[in-house]
């Protein structure tokens, strides 16, 4: 047993499971029966949406997994000691410079090690993240692990790499559906023979294989001249979250706008987009979103609570996401681990305070509990706050530039429209 192995499935299973759970609305997975038992693995899943990528695959699955990240998140040495002891590892990249790039060979042999043991890596094979909802071209550094380890054991390893696909509702939100799709697995011996003959031809061709089995298991648009018009039609008009994080349903729609879209169409699209994300409001605050509204007039108290409750220790987190973090693919990251953080301290706080103001224990302890429970309510009342003042941008748009914004009304018809031909 690794020294860390108890360290290491407590922080994975109880504190970021559980976290998880109270994050999003539901983790659906598939395919999980598809994992071999005691067997070596190389998880190679898509990666749209930072740290929440790893997060929803690896509390999933039972096997130890390590998983490759950038060398820069290792700094200072404290923050790299933590990383390393819930079995992160340090990969480098050509930015980071030669001398750096070449301590890569003592880290794909860390992880052949681990491989040995019958354990997992998990890699991104994109190589960076992006929020769009499209599989960007591998990099090969998976399969010089992959073939490298099979060399090693003589061909005899049986290392088994399994391509995943994660499908958001929404990435930067809470309290959303996650879906995981596992794919088939890909042995490496299968390659063999043409690995004897052509080693980069063997790589190119597990790269594409595996590239094509993602691209079935998330939502793909490979023009990206056309990815305004997918997202619109298909993310953004789509009230039925479920439809929209199944990629088989995601991707026969994508498969119909390609085979009806126009340059006009196109054009549409994108001129709708700039000017939403120019005046920064979302298009679902035009749209219309699915509400729990029953639920919130039936606990209309309950909602408010954790409202009032929650607005302080939200607020580090917004000016992070709002006005400190350029990159919005780390909005989600960020709110999951200030959260898992910054919300029990403040509970904490609050019931410290309250005991030490005299009130009953019983009292104390049932608002920390209430605390826990209505966490859950927070991004339903926080997000109809966030729509009131896009709301307002909005009624200023339409005074301040009548024209623009009428043409942004035309082009959400034109668009609609489309959509009702097509899908």
């Amino acid at each position: 047993m690794r020294k860390n192995y108890l360290w290491f499935n407590f922080f994975r299973f109880t504190i970021v499971k559980n976290g998880l759970k109270l994050f999003y609305k539901n983790i659906i997975i598939n395919g999980l029966d598809k994992i071999p038992k005691d067997k070596p693995l190389l998880i190679l899943p898509n990666h749209q949406n930072s740290f929440m990528d790893a997060f929803v695959v690896v509390t999933n699955i039972k096997t130890i997994t390590y998983f490759l990240t950038r060398a820069q998140a290792f700094n200072p040495p404290k923050v790299g000691k933590f990383l390393r002891s819930i079995n992160l590892v340090p990969v480098y990249r050509a930015r980071d410079g030669l001398s750096s790039v070449t301590k890569n060979n003592a880290i794909f042999e860390e992880c052949i090690e681990y491989l040995k043991m019958n354990q997992a890596i998990l890699i991104f094979p994109e190589a960076n993240h992006n929020l769009k909802r499209r599989i960007r071209p591998l990099s090969k550094g998976f399969t010089r692990i992959a073939f490298d380890a099979e060399v090693q054991e003589n061909w005899a390893m049986d290392l088994h790499v399994i391509p995943a696909g994660v499908n958001y509702y929404e990435h930067e939100n809470i309290r959303n559906i996650v879906r995981v799709e596992i794919g088939d697995p890909i042995l490496v011996k299968d390659f063999k023979e043409i690995h004897k003959k052509d080693e980069r031809k063997a790589a190119n061709l597990l790269k594409d294989r595996v590239s094509e089995e993602m691209k079935r298991l998330t939502m793909h648009v490979a023009n990206l001249d056309h990815y305004n018009v997918c997202k619109i039609l298909i993310a953004e008009m789509e009230l039925d979250v479920l439809k929209v994080i199944n990629p088989n349903v995601a991707n026969e729609r994508v498969a119909k706008i390609e085979a009806n879209i126009t340059p006009e169409i196109i054009e549409v699209a994108n001129q709708v987009s700039n000017f939403s994300e120019k005046h920064k409001f979302n298009m679902k605050t035009i749209i219309g979103r699915e509400r729990p509204i029953t639920a919130m007039v039936l606990l209309f108290p309950f909602y408010l609570f954790s409202w009032i409750n929650n607005i302080i220790p939200y607020q580090p987190v917004r000016i992070l996401i709002s006005k400190v973090i350029k990159d919005h693919a780390f909005d989600a990251s960020i709110k999951f681990l200030a959260s898992l953080v910054l919300f029990p301290f403040f509970w904490i706080a609050i019931s410290s305070i309250l005991w030490l103001a005299g009130l009953p224990s019983l009292y104390v302890m049932g608002y920390l509990i209430l605390s826990i429970f209505t966490s859950v309510l927070f991004k339903d009342v926080n997000l109809i706050v966030r729509e009131r003042k896009e709301r307002t941008i909005i009624e200023k748009l339409k005074s301040s530039h009548p024209k623009e914004y009428e043409e942004f009304e035309k082009g959400l018809e034109k668009l609609n429209e489309f959509r009702k031909e097509v899908l």
